[in-house]
């Protein structure tokens, strides 16, 4: 019962945060409308912040088992998840630090890119001991765009570019369609 406790706690926080911003979302907030006691909050989560990072990491695991395999699915699943959630994603966008925010989508994108490194799809001429600054060069430009893409407003051009990230890190990226940011 405790994941369901989790999730329904995690309902209750995306539920504000389709109205309210996350620096204005109290536990007592929470509690009220996933109707648990504060204690059985605190039992599950220290805060909050702890609350989201648990359910934006579950809303990456789901996403993943929808779109497959393929990191671009599932980059762009999470992209069309962030642009149908729009209210929510920009409250909290605006409520939390870039630091936090980076954090996050590192979490969420780093495993993405070493999944291409080792299973040889990133086709760059690089040694071993050079992948692991490949997979933070490409995670760290992957979460600079989709952060400028949040900062923009969330244009539709992302889905271009993740594209053009996708050619790139495969070795066929002569023909790159997005626009520059």
């Amino acid at each position: 019962m405790a994941h369901g406790t989790k999730q329904a706690l995690a309902a209750a926080l995306v539920d504000l945060l389709n109205t309210t911003t996350l620096d204005k979302i109290t536990v007592k907030d929470i509690v009220a409308r996933a109707k648990v006691s504060r204690q059985t909050f605190y039992y599950h989560f220290n805060d909050v912040y702890q609350l989201l990072e648990w359910a934006f990491q579950a809303r990456l695991r789901q996403l993943r088992e929808l779109s497959g395999k393929d990191w671009r699915s599932q980059l762009l699943a999470e992209v069309e998840y962030l642009r149908a959630n729009r209210t929510l994603a920009m409250n909290v966008y605006h409520s939390l630090g870039a630091e936090y925010l980076g954090l996050g989508l590192e979490r969420a994108i780093r495993p993405l890119v070493a999944e291409i490194a080792c299973n040889a799809e990133l086709k760059l001429p690089i040694t071993d001991e050079s992948m692991e600054f490949a997979i933070s060069f490409f995670t760290y430009g992957i979460i600079g765009t989709i952060t400028q893409w949040l900062n923009d407003g969330m244009p539709k051009e992302l889905d271009d570019v993740i594209n053009d990230i996708h050619h790139l890190l495969r070795g066929d990226g002569e023909d790159l369609t997005a626009p520059a940011l």
